[in-house]
């Protein structure tokens, strides 16, 4: 299994401060909440397996959770511009911002690929999703006005919660993947679109020795090596969220 190897921020520096630790009980509210949600999803979406389902079917699931996951950054970013708007201006926020909008752009464009396999097929997941989404924006926006540690910190169990759910259907399906053609959304994202956006949100930088590493990334032969890419994005979100949580920084500090 390629589950995620660390469970604290990447540790790029001999001379890290410590960790902010949260608050227990905060803690464990967001691991109830957001395991609770994602259990959730898994019941309702446990189609997995493509020599059982279609590729439709199985992207129903991914579809409900890009639908959700790329919320919270609409919440960092509505809360951040409005503080702004009213004279705030704290250092470093300006990069944060753009970081969170690059982050949504990435977002964006797994949703788009999941759309295009037909995993919004449903008008039933659709309105699940979008009713989902809904009201998690104005959770998040309310919890980062109060607290973005704890904010960033519903986001990191998302993020991986996702890197090891998109690596269970990698793993499941590798064969038939390797069969099916990439999406034209994903062709022009990956590999024809100006990589500015998405070089923004890879903060934490690791040697290219490094199993997911951006350098080891696999051309797009097949849609196999799009879920590939598809799943280290979410690392990537991760470990910014990681930094973010435990030392308020994005640039693997920590």
């Amino acid at each position: 299994s390629a589950a995620l190897p660390r469970t604290t921020a990447p540790l790029l520096s001999s001379a890290a401060p410590p960790p902010t630790m949260m608050e227990e009980g905060i803690y464990n509210f967001n691991k109830l909440v957001i395991d609770s949600v994602y259990d959730l999803i898994c019941l309702l979406y446990s189609k997995n397996d493509l020599r059982k389902h279609s590729i439709a079917e199985c992207t129903a699931r991914f579809y409900v959770l890009e639908t959700v996951a790329r919320v919270p950054y609409f919440a960092y970013l509505s809360v951040m511009h409005l503080r702004e708007s009213l004279g705030s201006r704290v250092p470093g926020d300006k990069d944060r911002m753009r970081t969170h909008y690059a982050e949504a752009d990435n977002e964006l464009h797994h949703l788009l690929i999941m759309e295009s396999l037909g995993g919004n097929s449903s008008i039933v997941d659709r309105t699940l999703a979008q009713t989902m989404a809904f009201g998690y924006y104005w959770y998040v926006t309310l919890v980062y006005s109060v607290s973005e540690q704890a904010a960033y910190h519903l986001s990191e169990l998302i993020e991986d919660h996702a890197f090891n759910t998109y690596n269970t259907f990698l793993e499941v399906n590798e064969e038939a993947l390797k069969t099916m053609p990439v999406p034209a959304i994903a062709q022009k994202y990956y590999e024809q679109e100006n990589p500015f956006l998405f070089d923004l949100f890879c903060t934490v930088k690791e040697p290219d020795t490094e199993p997911f590493a951006i350098a080891t990334r696999p051309k797009l032969e097949s849609l196999y090596d799009v879920f590939v890419n598809v799943r280290n994005d979410e690392r990537e979100h991760w470990k910014t969220l990681c930094n973010l949580v435990q030392y308020d920084d994005m640039a693997g500090t920590g």
